[in-house]
């Protein structure tokens, strides 16, 4: 047997039992004396922002369903769901029957018209002849220029496809409605910028301004917040619900954020910078607090500032590194001798 590591682990057990013996004592001797134990907090020089907090939904800035105007049938689809596309860029094209006979039509038309052009200029042709042919012209144009735009499906902006409808060969009709309610070959979306949209309740709606700071949250970032901007509040509030629609303008250029996400806001409504702040667990009322001073604790009257849920502001009553109790004040007498257990 290994004599030394007996004689350690003995010495071991001896110093935990005397530990905790001296404990024991420390304690007896705190209760036996009638002090406090308390936990306490300096006071510090710091930031605070008041907000008033509301959930909502978020949605893409610019979105758009994009599809032709016409019946006919789709010859390619060059893009897929999830595919990043540039303003302009073809999406599909799409038979282009209707266009040769558009464009043969716009010929003809046209050539009527440049020799009415020569006819007229010789006085050959009455005005009414010239303005028939005229008329005719510009509408052949205009129908094909029609037609020419709905045979290429072009994106309307830089985007995300998020939906297509419909596969190469089939036929697609603009009186069928799509998931979104319109009808649509594709719907194409920004993620870059995103907006939330909350309603505000009557009591709170004096508070919001347009340019107003705001953090969002969403459970899929749960260590995260997002900055956001107080773009628009109705002027006046919903028939329905009796709250004000208001738009706030989300920055996501990381597309950490998804439209359709459901999201909860923070909004800013006031702050104040390099104040004194203590937490909200030291208020003993809304106010008083108790300050720990030589082993004593001392029922401190204060005035307070803004709050939000874990601090408060202080405007007058605390000075810097003051220690105030935040733990064991409830129904501790004014003067009472107390011991901090957090220190």
């Amino acid at each position: 047997m290994n004599y030394k590591i007996v004689t350690l682990a003995l010495i071991l057990i001896v110093m935990s039992f005397t530990a905790c013996s001296q404990k024991a004592i420390v304690e007896e001797e705190i209760i036996s004396t009638g002090k406090n134990i308390v936990q306490v907090e300096k006071v510090k020089i710091k930031d605070i922002e008041e907000v008033v907090t509301y959930s909502g939904t978020l949605e893409a800035e610019k979105a758009a369903l994009v599809g032709p105007e016409l019946s006919m049938k789709i010859n390619k689809i060059l893009v897929q769901e999830g595919d990043n596309v540039h303003k302009g860029q073809v999406l599909a094209i799409m038979d282009s029957t209707q266009l040769r006979q558009a464009e043969a039509q716009f010929e003809v038309a046209k050539k009527n018209y440049e020799r009415m052009k020569s006819l007229k200029n010789t006085g050959s042709v009455d005005k009414q002849t010239f303005d028939q042919i005229e008329s005719a012209y510009k509408t052949a144009e205009s129908a094909y220029n029609f037609i020419k735009n709905n045979t290429q499906i072009k994106a309307p902006f830089d985007g995300i496809v998020t939906l297509r409808t419909k596969h190469e060969g089939e036929s697609f009709s603009p009186m069928l409605p799509s998931a979104y309610g319109d009808p649509a070959l594709f719907r194409i979306v920004t993620l870059d910028k995103l907006k939330m949209n909350v309603n505000i309740s009557d009591v709170d709606i004096n508070k919001i301004k347009k340019g107003q700071k705001a953090y969002i949250f969403v459970d899929s970032e749960p260590d995260q917040y997002f900055l956001g901007t107080v773009t628009f509040i109705s002027p006046e509030a919903d028939m329905m619900s009796g709250t004000f629609p208001c738009a706030i303008n989300i920055d996501n250029r990381d597309h950490s954020l998804k439209p359709n996400q459901f999201a909860l806001t923070d909004i800013v409504i006031k702050s104040s910078s390099k104040t004194l702040i203590i937490p909200k667990d030291a208020l003993v009322d809304d106010n008083y607090v108790f300050v720990v001073s030589k082993s004593k604790a001392s029922k401190q009257a204060i005035t307070r500032g803004l709050s939000n849920e874990t601090e408060v502001e202080i405007l007058s009553g605390l000075s810097e590194n003051d220690l105030v109790i935040i733990g064991g004040a409830i129904g501790l007498p004014d003067g009472s001798e107390v011991i901090i257990g957090n220190q």
